[in-house]
């Protein structure tokens, strides 16, 4: 069987599209109970997942950061009122329950001398947005894993490649065993 030159150039194209890694995840962003959620890429690799609600002068956020680097998620939760900020770092490895992080913001809000019933308004829809974000981060906690891994396969590549141009003279050889 015999293609031609456009056909072979085609058929080469398309396999190395199906063999490509995929592209970065999309960004993403959604209103949910009058909370906006957000899964955005970082400029310099990994992911941000944003939880956030602004009334007036009050800004609550909660946020959760993955990077490469990072020994897990880098969570935070944030409340602001005109001069007035509280928040705080949430532990890497652990995963609030949205009563939790509502308790915490609560706290703030109370801190920041917001009454009771405003406080129950702002907070208001918190759980399903907070659902929502939460299901974004597994994911944005799985994309900067695979991205991890296919940096390191891919230094253990330049490195195997390194190893192979070692001058492995005598005194090279040396200094190779010191190195373990």
């Amino acid at each position: 069987m015999r293609l031609s030159f456009g056909a072979a150039a085609a058929a080469t194209l398309l396999g190395a599209a199906i063999a490509a890694p995929p592209g970065p995840a999309p960004n993403r962003h959604r209103t949910v109970a009058g909370w906006i959620v957000e899964d955005r890429a970082e400029q310099d690799g990994g992911r941000l997942v944003e939880l956030r609600r602004d009334v007036g002068t009050i800004h609550l956020r909660y946020s959760a950061a993955f990077w490469r680097g990072n020994d897990g998620r880098v969570q935070s939760w944030l409340v602001e009122r005109s001069d007035c900020t509280n928040g705080d770092e949430i532990g890497r490895h652990a995963v609030l329950p949205a009563r939790a992080l509502r308790a915490l913001l609560a706290g703030g809000l109370a801190d920041c001398a917001v009454p009771p019933r405003r406080i129950a308004l702002l907070l208001s829809g918190i759980e399903p947005a907070y659902a929502l974000a939460l299901r974004w981060a597994a994911d944005a906690e799985t994309a900067t894993a695979a991205e991890a891994a296919a940096i390191a396969a891919y230094g253990a590549e330049e490195g195997a490649a390194a190893m192979n141009e070692v001058n492995y003279s005598e005194p090279n050889i040396a200094l190779l065993q010191q190195a373990r």
